[in-house]
């Protein structure tokens, strides 16, 4: 009876400790998992960081802790790009059809052979092209930016069985067209935009900055020692001021998404209007707060 005993109190106790071993065991690789996930984000974020200096200033690196005083600012930026991306809707096909019958590609351009001159013509894609012909790529993936114009005229307008002249009108047409990073799949081209989406930001941040540093003119330039090491020729100045200036990533880039209706001829129509028309969702890039670009992604069978 006693053996009995103490053989159910030593099987017990090894349940113990094999449990409490599991548990443990548990517990290092959750901590592994973790350590390992916080070197991952922070190389991630380290490369961030010094392809943002590669492209805006190199001489913020004579700062002491530049890396740590911009992972903060340039992860914010990076988590504000991916929710910008995840925005834009999936690529569209260009072909003969969708022009037809797709209303933002048929309100965008006016012939197909618009399109084909696009897609053969673009600086970006002629260089793609000769780096990749269409038996190793036959479907192409590429982010297209334009500018959309609107414009009040007067026009021909009709009110019941009435023809009504001189109406106001507002037309929509759009010019500029430009390819940007052309891949050869889907995932590619997510890859693609948010590198776009990041080097432009990074572009728009070094020319501002830049154009700060310039003096109105050559006679009021101050060149003492106290200017300059006050001014933005002062790296350490100048990773303060990039800092400021990142500081609402939304100010740098952001999007909008507007429904439009528009006749064939490119007039905006009433919701309730029943004439033919391209009616869409359409989306704008908003750089800076000021410069726009309508942004689609697309695919085209070479």
């Amino acid at each position: 009876m006693n053996d009995n005993k103490r053989s159910q109190e030593a099987l017990s106790l090894r349940l113990f400790f094999d449990e409490q071993i599991f548990h443990l065991q548990h517990l290092i690789d959750d901590l592994s998992s973790s350590i390992h996930e916080q070197t991952t984000q922070a190389a991630e974020d380290r490369q961030l960081v010094e392809d943002f200096v590669d492209a805006a200033n190199k001489k913020m690196r004579a700062v002491p802790h530049y890396v740590e005083l911009l992972r903060e600012p340039i992860r914010a930026l990076y988590r504000h790009i991916l929710e910008i991306a995840e925005q834009i809707p999936p690529p569209l096909l260009l072909n003969q059809d969708t022009f037809k019958t797709d209303p933002v590609i048929n309100a965008m351009f006016i012939r197909w052979d618009d399109i084909e001159h696009l897609v053969q013509a673009d600086a970006d894609l002629l260089s793609y092209y000769k780096m990749y012909n269409k038996y190793q790529v036959p479907m192409l993936y590429a982010l297209l930016t334009a500018i959309k114009h609107d414009k009040r005229t007067l026009g021909l307008a009709m009110q019941g069985d009435l023809v009504v002249h001189d109406v106001i009108q507002e037309v929509v047409n759009f010019s500029a067209y430009k390819v940007h990073t052309p891949c050869a799949t889907p995932d590619d081209l997510k890859i693609a935009l948010k590198k776009y989406l990041f080097d432009r930001i990074v572009g728009f941040t070094r020319q501002e900055l830049l154009q700060r540093m310039l003096p109105n003119s050559f006679a009021d330039a101050d060149h003492s020692y106290e200017s300059r090491v006050a001014s933005l020729a002062n790296p350490e100045v100048y990773l303060k001021t990039l800092i400021q200036h990142l500081d609402i990533p939304s100010n740098l880039l952001s999007i909008e998404k507007t429904h439009v209706k528009l006749s064939k001829l490119g007039i905006k129509l009433a919701a309730d209007d029943q004439q033919s028309a391209n009616e869409f969702d359409l989306y704008e890039l908003v750089w800076n707060g000021s410069i726009r670009n309508v942004v689609l992604q697309f695919s085209y069978v070479r």
